[in-house]
């Protein structure tokens, strides 16, 4: 059996130090990619999480609190070897270390208590290797096994009774997704974070990645203190057989007494600092560890026979990968996401939006209970009521319409994930994303950003390159979201009757182009160094996803979308509305009803940038002031130009709800580009005007999550940015086709 101080559960209590009781212990998750380690994490954080930035670099680590434990839980990138090749992998490593300026920097008081490593039960040879690695590393290591359910489908078993007493540190399988499991977990992390076990069989060994020379001087104290505490466990010396007849060994060290002594120890680098390791050294320790990882393997997992068919996992792969019918079956889901995201949540968003801010009589709303409530307090018809019903009731149904469509795509994103379809798409577009300097995972952020680029930031998060990362939220903001479509139906229409459709295919087609081309010049850039080396990514187990899970993590995501982004939103639809209610040399009062849009400050504005815009063809004001309105939600572009004409309902027909009834709009639009552009290329100047919508910022929601994506430095020159290729685009198209009209 192991030493009691260092092996599983079940051994005498250690008492903790005043330091140990003084501070919040600190638990660390490491495991291969899609081993459930996400789920897990979120299970026994809830939403006491946070994202945050490892120090000195843009890789993100999920930081939250485990519930019932009142322990600091780290989510790390999924690694298969702390031998780092990647700066996802370099972060596994120097935490594990406690690298100075990390975020386990032992200088800062910041230790690790324990090591929850996750291990793949269909797997279990690759997550043995990366386990021996972290037993190396001299860190109190726990383990959980998932996947069993896999394991067995592919003629596998794996027993943890057998795994335990192999490793002597707390194991125990687990389903993430199962909530029954937790209370068991619950009290193997307790009592692991008092005994703080260490795998034995496998030496920290000081030339090691992640190795810490504190926590390996931690064990080795432990082990002695053992020693000095065996005659009163009734046990013999150390490596000596107990009264039970069982060998005893000291589990952080393998039975070594120069470990326990403290004799004999090898030289022992600066914690996360470069060590010199010449091949030979490499090879040796490659040697060491799978050797190991052979002898524990042939302890707890008995494989079968090879069955005689295929797994359901490669039956669906058959189908699901295959270049011709699988791509037909990534359109067809992508284009199921479209619809949920351009048609069928519309009317949900609607109905979310008037809960708001409509007037309509008899409407429920909060706009209405505020004119209600004005009335009484003899306040209606004031700026007061203008500021509360078209300010603040208007910007709050602009974020309430948007938290559907977030958690529609926050739910296809989750079962994406969760089935594990995700990766197959990454290993389909694989080897065309190379060709720009990225490799498959990042489609699927991008084709998301088709929907809605807020999402498609969000679901970049995954994207384990931090260089990829950071280039695939730059492009992300030429995806035509969905909220741009209404404006180029509305465009076309009236200026392309009978190919408003082309039109549109155009745009999507500029769009693809504007991504492909922004990817290959931040190539030369900031893909440059990356390696281009294959696409290694193991393809998880097809599972059903759980519901309830997936509802509780996507609700989550979206509230906190409209508790982020809706700040920033409400905000800015207020300015325009603060604007707009200033008059700018007139005689009306301030938030006139009878001011119109061109004598405020909002149409002041507008008109002032009139000469910046004046060489694409659209340089009138009211299409200059609805771009304003449009770096707000784009959303709010065909509004603000019905509203900037002075349009009632009956005059503007159903123009703001994407309808064919565009009443006087059209003739109202003509005259304007006529004006701007001259007789004959007002179509010219629309299509200027839409290719300026498409590539210049999408809105400020997409600009609040790409600050948290990459920072506020980079967000700020991707915005000047997008607004001078929008410009320079937009005077290209106008200027170069008068060449041919």
């Amino acid at each position: 059996m192991s030493c009691p101080n260092c092996g599983p559960s079940g051994a005498p209590q250690v008492v903790l130090s005043e330091r140990e009781r003084s501070t919040t212990p600190t638990i660390l998750l490491v495991g291969n990619p899609n081993v459930g380690k996400s789920t897990l994490f979120n299970r026994v954080t809830g939403a006491r999480q946070r994202v945050i930035n490892a120090p000195g670099t843009t890789v993100q680590v999920m930081s939250g609190r485990w519930k019932s434990l009142g322990a600091r839980v780290l989510d790390l990138p999924g690694t298969y070897s702390l031998v780092a090749t990647s700066p996802d992998e370099q972060v596994v490593t120097d935490t594990m270390a406690g690298a100075p300026g990390s975020m386990t920097d032992e200088a800062a008081g910041i230790g690790i208590d324990l090591i929850l490593a996750v291990l793949d039960g269909g797997s279990m040879t690759r997550s043995l290797y990366l386990l021996a690695q972290l037993a190396q590393t001299g860190q109190p290591v726990a383990a959980v096994v998932t996947m069993t359910d896999v394991a067995a489908q592919n003629g596998e078993t794996v027993d943890i009774a057998a795994l335990a007493s192999a490793l002597g540190i707390p194991v125990m399988a687990i389903d993430p997704r199962n909530t029954s499991d937790y209370s068991v977990l619950d009290q193997m992390i307790a009592e692991a974070l008092n005994s703080r076990p260490r795998v034995q069989g496998m030496d920290p060994d000081p030339t090691a990645p992640g190795y810490s020379q504190a926590a390996a001087t931690e064990a080795r104290a432990r082990c002695a203190a053992t020693v000095d505490t065996r005659d009163l466990l009734s046990q013999s010396s150390l490596g000596a057989t107990s009264s039970t007849g069982e060998t005893t060994s000291c589990g952080c060290c393998g039975g070594e007494d120069t470990c326990c002594s403290g004799e004999g120890e090898a030289p022992v680098a600066a914690p996360g600092g470069p060590v010199e390791r010449s091949s030979e050294l490499e090879m040796d320790r490659a040697a060491v560890l799978f050797s190991w990882v052979d002898e524990v393997e042939r302890t707890c997992n008995t494989r079968q026979s090879e069955p005689d068919f295929l797994s359901r996992s490669d039956k669906v792969d058959r189908f699901l990968l295959n270049p011709v019918l699988g791509t037909g079956v990534f359109f067809t889901l992508l284009w199921l996401l479209f619809q949920m995201a351009g048609s069928w949540v519309g009317p949900i968003q609607d109905w979310f939006d008037g809960v708001f801010s409509s007037t309509d009589a008899g409407a429920f709303s909060l706009a209405n209970g505020i004119i209600w409530l004005l009335g009484v307090a003899n306040l209606d018809g004031t700026w007061v009521e203008s500021l509360l019903v078209n300010g603040l009731a208007t910007g709050l149904g602009v974020v309430a319409s948007f938290f559907p469509l977030m958690f529609v795509i926050y739910a296809a994103l989750s079962i994406l994930e969760d089935s594990g379809y995700m990766a197959r798409v990454a290993f389909l577009g694989d080897r065309l994303m190379r060709k720009i300097g990225l490799d498959g995972r990042v489609i699927l952020p991008l084709i998301i950003g088709f929907g809605c680029n807020v999402p498609s930031l969000a679901a970049a998060r995954s994207i384990p390159s931090a260089k990829q990362r950071l280039v695939t939220a730059l492009i992300t903001p030429y995806t035509s979201c969905a909220a741009r479509l209404t404006i180029y139906l509305m465009i076309g229409k009236i200026f392309f009757a009978g190919n408003a459709g082309t039109v549109v295919f155009a745009m999507y087609v500029t769009s693809i182009l504007l991504i492909v081309g922004g990817a290959w010049i931040l190539k030369f850039f900031i893909t440059k160094d990356e390696v281009a080396a294959p696409l290694m990514l193991v393809l998880p187990a097809y599972q059903v996803p759980r519901l309830a899970v997936m509802a509780k993590l996507t609700w989550g995501r979206a509230w906190t979308f409209v508790t982020g982004a809706g700040k920033i939103i409400v905000i800015m639809t207020m300015v325009v509305w603060l604007m707009a209610a200033i008059p700018v040399n007139s005689d009306h009062s301030f938030a006139d009803p009878e001011l119109a849009m061109e004598d405020s400050l909002y149409g002041a504005t507008a008109q002032v940038l009139e000469p910046v815009f004046a060489p694409t063809g659209f340089g009138e004001w009211h299409m200059t002031g609805a771009l304003m309105t449009g770096f707000v939600a784009k959303e709010t572009v065909v509004s603000s130009i019905v509203t900037s004409f002075n349009l009632d309902s009956e005059a503007a027909g159903d123009a703001e709800d994407n309808g064919d009834n565009l009443g006087k709009l059209p003739q109202l639009l003509r005259t304007s580009l006529s004006t701007s552009a001259g007789e004959g290329y007002e179509a010219l100047a629309a299509l200027a005007f839409l290719v300026f919508v498409l590539s210049y910022t999408p809105c400020m929601a997409t600009v609040a999550e790409q600050a948290k994506l990459i920072g506020g430095r980079f967000t700020t020159i991707a915005v000047i940015v997008q607004l001078a290729v929008a410009w320079l685009l937009a005077v290209g198209v106008f200027q170069i086709g008068k060449l041919f009209l």
